[in-house]
């Protein structure tokens, strides 16, 4: 039985039955039929806060036909949730054209309906209000919306909770709203932009098996679906196709047909292989630092607790040389985090990735067996070889020890105008104090030069 209800839900009847996922059925990977959509030599260019041109995509070449659930796959930055507004009409594209059978694709496309990341629910609005926003734009009469609005409530399992407000749901349940609302406009094309990154792990599983059954449910007008994700598992679980992007900016990398069976077993050979082969792709787009050092330039800091690299590398001490996956579940986390963590223990020269194997380094090692006061000081020294970390103490330098983190968050949003420039500055807040090179003064907002302990050079 499905956990995603919020235990003081009120508006909706103590006796109304949660929603049982259906077991999902075997079904053959489907063949694809005609192109729907099809994108040609498309590129997008933003402009960065500086001023200065963002190029997110180049010469995206893409369709997307009957019957098939495509997934596109990357790592953050790389343009996935851009592709699919261009496709969907919510963007134009700054060079190249997007079709709908054939004819150039000028507004909205009618084939597509969007289910978002973040819910965005209106809260004033009940479930079934929430759900009939699309027929009200399209002035249908009140009966047909009804009757519309009751068959999705109906396919995603929200009976009983018509009447009830977005703030009384959980994740979960606020999600099938978000896809009940894409559905009920009736599209040929259901286009989801990492619909599960938001949800706890059982309720991301059961939604991903209530989207499978609507995909091959061959129900009313839904014929494909098109998912951004950056999850290598659920790419594989999930698609007929997977087309993999490189990043900065977004290029097609590479793209992968699957054939196999649903539902699909994670532990079977091709389930393995599949996820290998994406797995060593990706791994050598985003952890490039051993191949290719880019001297003078900013790194690139993952969005990692340094905890969690002291946690990993205590794993591989203790277990060896392992796969990315061997190792995700040997700490207990997914494989888009554990490849996160893994970057940033490379590039602080604590561990090293020969082809698709993690092992901890000599260096790391050390570190792992040290006493805190030793570790500090190793990390110390490590992050004085980082280019982010040099500009940081030159600009403490100048402005007698203080920065601002206003100031700080400007300066990582124009030199690295494709990263979060909070989350990065977080990052190296926490890595800075772990070493006592750097502290924060969260009330007033500043980081400043850590003087209080020597610290070993």
């Amino acid at each position: 039985m499905l956990n995603d209800i919020h235990s003081t839900t009120s508006a909706a009847p103590a006796s109304a039955p949660l929603h049982r996922p259906r077991e999902p059925k075997t079904n053959i990977a489907p063949l694809p039929g005609k192109e729907l959509v099809e994108l040609r030599e498309i590129s997008m260019t933003f402009t960065a806060p500086n001023g200065k041109p963002l190029p997110v995509l180049e010469r995206i070449t893409l369709d997307v036909a009957e019957n098939e659930f495509l997934c596109i796959l990357g790592a953050s930055g790389c343009g996935k949730s851009t592709i699919l507004r261009i496709m969907t009409g919510l963007l134009k594209p700054t060079v190249g054209t997007v079709t709908i059978d054939g004819k150039p694709l000028h507004d909205f496309n009618p084939y597509t309906a969007f289910v978002f990341q973040s819910f965005a629910l209106l809260p004033w609005l009940t479930v079934q209000e929430n759900i009939a926003l699309g027929l009200d734009a399209l002035k249908m009469p009140r009966e047909e919306i009804r009757e519309k609005v009751k068959n999705a409530v109906d396919a995603v399992g929200l009976e009983g909770f018509e009447e009830a407000y977005p703030k009384e749901l959980s994740g979960g349940m606020k999600q099938r709203v978000g896809l009940a609302r894409a559905l009920v406009v009736e599209p040929k094309i259901l286009c989801m932009d990492e619909p599960f990154s938001a949800l706890d792990a059982l309720t991301a599983e059961n939604l991903r098996s209530e989207v499978l059954n609507l995909f091959h449910a061959h129900e009313g007008t839904l014929s494909s679906v098109v998912m951004v994700t950056h999850s290598i598992d659920e790419a594989v679980q999930m698609a007929s196709r997977i087309v993999v992007l490189d990043a900065h900016p977004g290029r097609i990398k590479a793209e992968y047909v699957n054939p196999m069976p649903y539902p699909r077993n994670p532990r079977s050979a091709e389930y393995l292989d599949l996820s290998n082969r994406i797995h060593a792709l990706i791994t050598n787009t985003v952890l490039p630092f051993a191949e290719e050092p880019k001297i003078g330039k900013v790194e690139i800091i993952p969005a990692v607790p340094f905890q969690e690299i002291l946690g990993l590398l205590t794993v591989l001490t203790e277990e060896g040389t392992m796969g990315i996956g061997d190792l995700a579940e040997a700490y207990s986390r997914s494989f888009h985090e554990t490849l996160q963590i893994v970057k940033a223990a490379e590039l602080l020269s604590f561990a090293e990735t020969p082809g698709q194997s993690v092992l901890v380094t000599p260096l790391g090692r050390e570190f792992v067996h040290s006493d805190v006061n030793t570790q500090k000081a190793v990390l110390n020294k490590q992050l004085r070889g980082l280019k982010t970390f040099q500009l940081l103490l030159e600009a403490l330098a100048h402005n007698q020890g203080e920065v601002s983190r206003e100031v700080l968050i400007e300066d990582y949003a124009a030199r690295m105008p494709y990263e979060d420039p909070e989350e990065l500055l977080e990052t190296v807040i926490d890595w800075g104090r772990y070493a006592e090179l750097i502290g924060y003064r969260p009330k007033e907002e500043v980081v400043y030069l850590d003087i209080g302990e020597p610290v070993e050079e």
